[in-house]
């Protein structure tokens, strides 16, 4: 299947180098990029990623971890849609 898109000049000239580097056509190696990046895992976010999401009074994370985690990700999720 043929498609078209657009990219900036200088992306488009670090490709095509890129792909000659590797003694490959840009085309190749645009589906070997878009090959890798769909067969990857998908991201797990860490635990880097709700540092600073609650805040309030001390909690026992042992014991109401799961529900504050998750009022966290809801109120992030919320603030996304404003």
């Amino acid at each position: 299947m043929r498609t078209v898109i657009t990219l900036p000049d200088e992306v488009h000239a670090r490709a095509k180098q890129r792909a000659a580097n590797l003694g490959i056509s840009f085309a190749e190696f645009v589906r070997r990029l878009l090959d890798r990046e769909l067969d990857a895992p998908a991201p797990q976010a860490g635990v880097d990623s709700i540092c600073g999401m609650v805040a309030g009074t001390p909690f026992d994370m042992a014991r109401d971890g799961d529900r504050v985690i998750a009022d966290a990700q809801h109120a992030q999720q919320i603030d996304r849609v404003r």
